[in-house]
This record gives structure tokens, C-alpha cells and sequence, in this order.
């Protein structure tokens, strides 16, 4: 009896309580979070990185990258991290072309305003990420190194 009530509410956990993204299930909790970085990153975008990179991610011509569909970013999101917090001053390539705009630094941001930036603008646009954790990015960014 006690393995029949044990099944019975594991699968009403799995059915009502995760959702997949990107091949990723989240619990009913995640989902939660993943929803508020959402909301607020986008605000924060709004704030810290939208004249760059324009509304849309699409960047600013050669000036500033796209973010939208961006091979840079989902090839070293830890690396996106660094540089919302400590900036880029060297050239990058995205999708095949080249941008040498610096990007400055936001350091006054929290590690959790950059998990909700982050967790923005890897599910917008196209894009299709998942929920970037605080904890990563507070090992991401402790291990930054400076350009």
C-alpha cells in the first residue's frame, strides 16, 4: 500500500509539477524562479543593455553584437557572465562577424541580477536556455579572468 500511495504522488508531482525547457525539466519551484528572472531580467536589460543591443537583441549594426541567436554567448555562457560583470575590451566574433566596440563592465550588479540578465536574454529573441542558476554564476564570476 505505502509504494502504491509513494507512485501515486510521484506522478502527480511529474504531471503537474514540471515543465521542459530546452530538453531540461524543471520542478514546480524552478519553474517559479525561472519565471521572475524572466520578468526581472528583462526590466534589467531594459536598464543596462538595451541601447547597445537594442530591444529586439539584434545588436547595433557592426557596433554592438546581436544576443539573439548569438553563437558567442551560447558557446561559453560562464564567459557572458565575466563579461556582464568585469566587461570586454578585446574583439569578439559573433555569428561571423566582427565587433571591437568595449563593452563596459556592470561589477555593481549582484550576482543574482546577473543570473536574471543572463537567464533573459538565453530565452528570448529565439533563444531557448533554460533557468541560469545564481550558483553558477557565482562560480562563473568568481573565476573570471579580466581581459
Amino acid at each position: 500500500m505505502q509504494k502504491i500511495k509513494l507512485l501515486a504522488i510521484t506522478c502527480t508531482l511529474w504531471a503537474c509539477g514540471s515543465a521542459g525547457t530546452s530538453g531540461t525539466e524543471m520542478d514546480r519551484e524552478t519553474k517559479i524562479k525561472y519565471q521572475q528572472y524572466l520578468v526581472q531580467g528583462k526590466e534589467l536589460y531594459g536598464t543596462y543593455c538595451m541601447n547597445c543591443h537594442q530591444e529586439n537583441g539584434q545588436g547595433l549594426a557592426r557596433l554592438y553584437p546581436p544576443l539573439a541567436k548569438s553563437d558567442y554567448l551560447f558557446n561559453n555562457i560562464p564567459r557572458a557572465a565575466c563579461i556582464v560583470k568585469n566587461g570586454q575590451s578585446k574583439g569578439i566574433t559573433v555569428n561571423g562577424v566582427e565587433y571591437n566596440q568595449m563593452m563596459p563592465g556592470l561589477g555593481h550588479l549582484s550576482n543574482l541580477e546577473i543570473a536574471e540578465i543572463l537567464t533573459y536574454v538565453t530565452n528570448s529573441w529565439g533563444n531557448e536556455n533554460g533557468l541560469v542558476s545564481v550558483q553558477n554564476v557565482e562560480k562563473w564570476t568568481a573565476a573570471c579572468q579580466t581581459d
